[in-house]
């Protein structure tokens, strides 16, 4: 699914679902494991961020055992990737750089 432009941007107005996207963005793909550890909020949040996210057409996942695995779906059109990109180099959002991923 295509995203269209106001749902993209509203699933992006969220703090949280723009921290996830940036983070799957610099890791590629991460699991909700991962995701809850890192925005230290707890599972069901983070999982219906992600549902949000991956209805609006932005994210994809990959089951691997019993987790699912997040990442920006790599059919998402170009104007997608750029606004991504843009907003990827807002110190603002204090996302971490260096992490030691523990999951699965």
């Amino acid at each position: 699914m295509q995203p269209l432009p106001v749902p993209f941007f509203k699933a992006l107005s969220d703090p949280t679902r723009l921290k996830l996207v940036l983070l799957l963005r610099q890791y590629e793909s991460l699991c909700v494991c991962d995701l809850t550890e890192i925005l230290e909020q707890p599972q069901p949040t983070v999982s219906r961020h992600l549902n949000h996210l991956k209805r609006a057409g932005i994210l994809s996942s990959e089951r691997k055992g019993t987790w699912i695995w997040y990442q920006l779906d790599p059919a998402m059109p170009d104007w997608c990737q750029t606004v991504i990109t843009s907003i990827e180099s807002d110190d603002s959002l204090s996302l971490p750089s260096d992490l030691t991923l523990q999951c699965c």
